[in-house]
């Protein structure tokens, strides 16, 4: 899954949750969830991209959900719970990307990659896609309500 659609989750859920530390800990398990269903990303790591472009790229990808999170719920969700909430809900790959990023094959870095090989269910273009502007028009109906 994207990761902006990682952070668009922490983002609804910092704003449903009262408790922050509830939230934290949702974040954290929202991952994998999203993960299980079908999704496309931009697999970086696999179309012969550099290692600049591998970190640009997912910079941009992961900036662009802080950016809708903040546009939808920072108004209603103090803006360091919504930060922290919208990154623990991508933690698992920000934990991967060192080994793809550097290749560093070791615990904590390999034992996250695969984890994540087991709660990856991906679709190709242009059908991926679909659950995560599902997930977007949810936050937006949420916010707006």
């Amino acid at each position: 899954m994207l990761a902006a659609s990682h952070a668009v989750a922490g983002a609804i859920i910092a704003s449903q949750v009262t408790s922050p530390e509830i939230g934290y800990g949702l974040a954290l398990v929202s991952h994998p969830l999203l993960d299980l269903f079908p999704h496309w990303d931009l697999n970086t790591r696999h179309n012969g991209y550099g290692v600049g472009q591998i970190i640009w790229t997912s910079l941009l990808d992961a900036g662009v959900g802080f950016g809708i999170g903040f546009m939808l719920f920072g108004s209603v969700v103090d803006w360091k719970v919504l930060l922290l909430t919208m990154f623990l809900a991508q933690l698992p790959d920000w934990l991967e990307a060192p080994k793809h990023v550097f290749g560093w094959n070791f615990p904590p870095f390999s034992t996250i990659k695969r984890l994540q090989h087991y709660w990856h269910t991906k679709w190709d273009w242009p059908w991926g896609i679909a659950p995560q502007i599902l997930l977007l028009l949810i936050a937006v109906l949420i916010a707006f309500n």
